[in-house]
């Protein structure tokens, strides 16, 4: 293993629920200049806090020490992470969302290539079977907990719904499921070798600070890690 390893996070929540979040409650919203699109007083629709059906969120970040980037998509060997979404969540149907109104399908090499640079990519999709692009539009370049109901909706025909995270360079990825990812994923993971990686899986609820979210870039050397951060 390098004597700088890149590592690679998984964060899981399984169930998640959907809805709104500030800043200080979302880890995703640490590394954008902008903090939130919420604004302030947002209240929760009545029919979403009465939809009660259970969606599954996986976030992978990404560290490269060697470079001194933070971002999953910095990592000095993408296959750390493309081969296991794609074999572990991916399934026939794969397209995206690359401006307003505009979705086009995926082959499996252009897949690969969004997943490790998702430039004009809005929303990313995998499912069984071609989903309407009325579906994927009403959800694409918008926080997730602003269009909990289309996803919900966009997840009853969908397998899995990617949103590309802005990182401090590059991009992290956030993504959604009707199932459950976090066993399949990470046994995946198992299965794929990382020598110039070290990947971390975690309960995305403690990641609620800024310094548990980057606990990489000290906790690695000078303390133990937490029971909670399980290495893979």
């Amino acid at each position: 293993m390098s004597a700088t390893p890149d590592v690679l996070k998984y964060f899981h929540e399984e169930p998640a629920l959907l809805e709104p979040v500030t800043p200080d409650t979302d880890p995703d919203a640490r590394r954008r200049e902008d903090r939130s699109d919420l604004p302030s007083g947002v209240s929760v629709p009545l029919e979403d806090l009465l939809d009660t059906r259970d969606v599954y969120r996986g976030y992978l970040a990404g560290t490269n020490h060697t470079d001194d980037e933070v971002g999953l998509t910095t990592l000095r060997s993408p296959d750390t992470y493309v081969a296991p979404l794609m074999e572990a969540l991916g399934r026939s149907w794969w397209a995206r969302c690359t401006g307003p109104g505009t979705v086009e399908e995926l082959n499996e090499k252009a897949v690969q290539r969004v997943l490790r640079a998702p430039t004009n990519t809005t929303l990313l999709v995998t499912a069984d079977a071609p989903v309407a692009p009325e579906r994927i539009t009403a959800v694409a370049g918008r926080a997730p907990r602003r269009v909990a109901e289309a996803l919900r909706a966009l997840l009853d025909d969908a397998r899995v719904v990617f949103f590309p995270e802005p990182a401090h360079d590059g991009h992290d990825w956030s993504f959604f499921s009707p199932a459950p990812m976090r066993d399949r994923l990470v046994a995946t993971f198992r299965n794929h070798p990382a020598p110039e990686t070290r990947r971390f899986v975690l309960p995305y609820q403690q990641a609620r600070s800024e310094s548990k979210f980057y606990f990489d870039e000290w906790q690695l050397t000078e303390s133990p890690l937490p029971d909670y951060i399980e290495e893979v």
